[in-house]
């Protein structure tokens, strides 16, 4: 009903007083503040003609700040007025609304002021302007260039992901992508343009993805799009704010302070603007490189846009709509904080996963210009699959085309590791700064020459240490790291500057052009510094958490090829670097844990990577564990980590005693590539992969050539009586198999009695089918009939199944929150029809406490609603 009250219900207060006025201001507190906001000035003359309110009432009502607050003030003196009051107010309104009736003017949430329009198109050509040219990756270092040219379309796929971040993001990007490009997914992947459609259109959208990957540069899609009339015209404005800007706040600030700072255009009509937050879309971008991106959960909100608060408090309360929260929001960050984004308010889930293969080419043809050179640095990338791997991150393109441009191809030889191919990087880009100085000086004015360059990528190194340490990537021009660093010009060479104006002076914000070259510049620090105030591979400087969730990964692997003789010998021609005794004892540390974590069949495959960055064959002879066990478990692997693995166990002349592949996302591809080693294991762990035909007819090829496996795990691959036909086929010659391991499969009873069709080894002894399509009575049946083998379809007091309950709790202990939550829901219901054994009574004990644990320290309330799930379960 609007503002307009009809004359049934002006009647029924005239006839009621004390019934209907003081309750209609209560009900209709939020439409009078809509509807009032522009009409509070004559509303207070006109209750201060009529006595209503005294000069005290206005002078209160006038104090505070912004329409809206002071309609709100209003409407709190008038309920302490009575009845009365309050009528007469409602008839005051009436009238009102009855005015701009017979005026003609509409409401306010139906009309746009010639200026409001105005201040559109101004905006959007604002938009346009800033927008058209950008830094890209595709140019030489600080070269603009137009945006609508060169834009590269981002692979952009809709859905909620993992908000806990295990493993290193940029290398959990791999295996991430090759999950998102599956066929299932492909549906799902959206335009820029339809981040904010559909049937009912998100009003807070987050978008995560790894540093280099495009966030900024879909911001700026946005804006530009918005500018053009091409996108997003559902939003009357769009407004953008960095992160990296709000940084430089340390006092209150309001909202609409916040919007005008670098949008000083939109004053005149900023009111009207926050009137209409349904037609306003903010974007935060950065949230990752936030001050306070730990402080979000805020116990005070701010309501209104005129209302000064801490910064933080102002972003939360818009992310969580406490603030205009008829607005639309847009988020970017890096997977790294996600966690601390109160997820309850957000609406939609993004990921940017990159360039597709196509786009990679069309980059290398933007970047390189002449066609046919552009194809032939394409071919040099486009065979090596780890190079090709890293090239599905825009950023990561830029920095293998700068060196292949740099170098008309490779510096020295082909990149082997990531290592190599950012010493490369190194090299190119001081080659690239110092070659047309360097030319015509004599050897002694180069030596110098040298001599100051090595002091700067020490500098540099150093700061990015220090900053790795404190998990910063972000750092200021005031600090004291760049007083000399600031002046040589080398510096915006690794570093982007912007330049933030705040209060009549500028200040200047860097960060490393990408993360992982902040990384490699503090694995150099570290490998050639001889003055570290703090290791940060020990454990008070780099806690055993961050270890464990894979935050130095790369940090230790840049460590291990920076070592390396070649890299050495490589960059010694272009820096003089020293080497210190503490990265010296790195190599003989490593050797060591990867022989005790062989032993102990503990996770195992950063080291490997490390291993593998040495690129030394030879130190696989100073690896001599008693057994060897490969653990590479619970992580959907890349191409890479199968490289990696498979250069390893290449390596190794002895029997592999296990080998752990359970939820590695492992092909057919990549098990048909690791063959010569499957078939030197004691015992395959294949479970939680799902395993199509051409993985089990490899899995035939191993039991027909094997004589060495005992024992084979293929729980919850997906298997049915077809796969199990042809794993029966292949065991007619195989002669070592113990037990074949087949939980949660799709296995039925007719598949099991395929056994007893085939002459099968003698050795065989037990068939583990619990959880498939057969029932206890058909399984008597089987061991009736076929009484060597034991068929087992149900859990008993027999002790490999107290084994194999010790066996899924340690993959619990070391499994994400969400890795355990798909493991929950394997293994729960053993307690629902099991609870009178010994061994389960006990395991449901120590998996209780496991999730009690988890349910404290997590932050994701949709996991912990579900941990909260299995515990009620296992308690009853």
């Amino acid at each position: 009903m609007g503002l307009e009250l009809n004359h049934r219900i002006l009647s029924m207060m005239a006839l009621e007083p004390g019934l209907v006025a003081l309750r209609e201001l209560r009900v209709r507190r939020v439409a009078l503040v809509d509807q009032l906001e522009d009409h509070i000035g004559s509303l207070l003359e006109q209750l201060l003609l009529k006595r209503v309110f005294t000069r005290d009432d206005c002078e209160e009502v006038v104090y505070e700040r912004g329409p809206r607050a002071r309609v709100r003030k209003t409407l709190d003196i008038l309920s302490c007025k009575g009845e009365e009051v309050a009528l007469e107010f409602l008839l005051m309104c009436s009238h009102l609304q009855e005015t701009r009736r017979e005026d003609g003017v509409q409401s306010v949430n139906q009309t746009q002021s010639a200026e409001y329009l105005k201040a559109i198109q101004k905006h959007k050509q604002t938009l346009k302007r800033r927008s058209e040219c950008m830094h890209c990756y595709n140019t030489r270092h600080g070269e603009k260039i137009r945006f609508s040219e060169h834009y590269v379309n981002l692979l952009i796929v809709k859905g909620h992901h993992s908000l806990e971040v295990k493993k290193h993001e940029f290398l959990a990007f791999g295996q991430q992508r090759i999950s998102l490009q599956r066929k299932e997914v492909e549906q799902r992947m959206i335009k820029p343009a339809q981040l904010f459609m559909g049937s009912q259109p998100p009003k807070k959208v987050l978008v995560t993805g790894v540093a280099g990957i495009g966030k900024t540069v879909l911001v700026q899609k946005i804006l530009s799009d918005f500018g053009s009339n091409q996108a997003h015209q559902t939003f009357d404005f769009v407004i953008q704010l960095t992160f990296r800007d709000l940084n430089l706040i340390d006092r209150p600030i309001s909202l609409r302070e916040l919007l005008l700072r670098k949008n000083g255009h939109l004053a005149r009509e900023i009111d009207a603007i926050l009137s209409r937050d349904d037609k306003l879309l903010i974007v935060l971008d950065g949230f990752d490189e936030f001050r306070h991106y730990k402080e979000c959960e805020v116990e005070e909100f701010v309501t209104e846009p005129d209302q000064e608060a801490e910064v933080v408090q102002v972003i939360s309360s818009l992310m969580q709509g406490e603030l205009l929260p008829e607005a639309s929001v847009l988020i970017t960050s890096r997977p790294t904080a996600i966690s601390h984004i109160p997820i309850n308010c957000i609406d939609s889930f993004v990921i940017i996963t990159g360039f597709s293969l196509a786009e990679i080419r069309d980059f290398f043809i933007r970047y390189f210009v002449e066609p046919a050179l552009a194809e032939r640095m394409f071919r040099c990338v486009e065979t090596n699959s780890l190079m090709l791997t890293l090239c599905y991150i825009p950023a990561f393109c830029y920095i293998m085309c700068s060196i292949l441009s740099s170098s008309d191809g490779f510096s020295s030889q082909t990149p082997r590791t990531m290592t190599d191919v950012y010493s490369q990087y190194l090299v190119a880009l001081l080659r690239s700064h110092t070659q047309s100085r360097l030319e015509p000086l004599k050897t002694g004015a180069e030596i110098e020459t040298q001599e100051k360059l090595s002091d700067i990528v020490l500098g540099l190194g150093k700061l990015a240490y220090e900053k790795l340490l404190s998990h910063e990537t972000l750092f200021y021009g005031q600090s004291a790291e760049f007083h000399q660093l600031a002046s040589s010009s080398v510096v915006s060479t690794f570093l982007d500057k912007t330049s933030v104006q705040e209060q009549g002076c500028t200040e200047d914000v860097y960060s490393f052009t990408h993360f992982t070259v902040q990384e490699f510049f503090a694995a150099l620090y570290y490998a050639l510094g001889d003055q570290i105030s703090l290791d940060i591979l020990e454990s008070k400087a780099g806690s055993s958490h961050e270890l464990s969730t894979g935050y130095l990964d790369l940090f230790q692997r840049f460590l291990s090829g920076l070592l390396a003789e070649r890299n050495q010998s490589l960059l010694s021609r272009h820096l003089q670097l020293g080497r210190n005794s503490r990265a010296e004892g790195y190599l003989s540390g490593l050797l060591k844990n990867i022989w005790s974590r062989c032993e102990k069949g503990v996770h195992i495959l950063n080291q490997l990577h490390c291993f593998f960055e040495q690129q030394d064959s030879s130190l696989a002879q100073q690896v001599h564990p008693k057994v060897l066990r490969i653990n590479v478990s619970n992580d959907a692997l890349s191409p890479m980590d199968f490289t990696v693995m498979k250069y390893f166990l290449n390596l190794m002349d002895s029997n592999i005693t296990e080998l752990d592949l359970t939820g590695t996302n492992i092909s057919s591809e990549f098990l048909r590539d690791l063959l010569p080693s499957l078939r030197k294991c004691h015992n395959l762990w294949i479970g939680e992969n799902n395993l199509d035909t051409d993985a089990v007819q490899v899995l035939a090829e191993i039991l027909q050539s094997t004589n060495t496996l005992l024992n084979l795990g293929l729980g919850w691959t997906n298997i049915g009586d077809e796969e199990l036909l042809i794993l029966l086929e292949a065991l007619k010659t195989n002669q070592t198999l113990r037990e074949i391991w087949m939980e949660g499969n799709k296995i039925t009873y007719q598949g099991l009695s395929a056994f007893m069709d085939f002459t099968l080894p003698s050795s065989l002894h037990k068939v583990v089918a619990v959880w498939n399509n057969v029932s206890e009575e058909e399984i008597e049946a089987l061991n009736i009939t076929y009484p060597r083998t034991c068929f087992v379809v149900a859990f008993t007091e027999d002790s490999m199944w107290e084994e194999w309950g010790r066996w899924v709790l340690d993959r619990c202990e070391v499994a994400t929150d969400e890795k355990l939550v798909a493991i929950l829901y394997k293994v729960c219901n053993i307690s629902v029809h099991q609870v009178e054994i010994q061994w389960v009574r006990t395991f449901c004990c120590e998996l209780i406490q496991l999730i009690k644990t988890r349910i404290d320290s997590n932050t994701d309330e949709d996991v912990r609603c579900k941990l909260e799930k299995f515990q009620k379960m296992l308690d009853s």
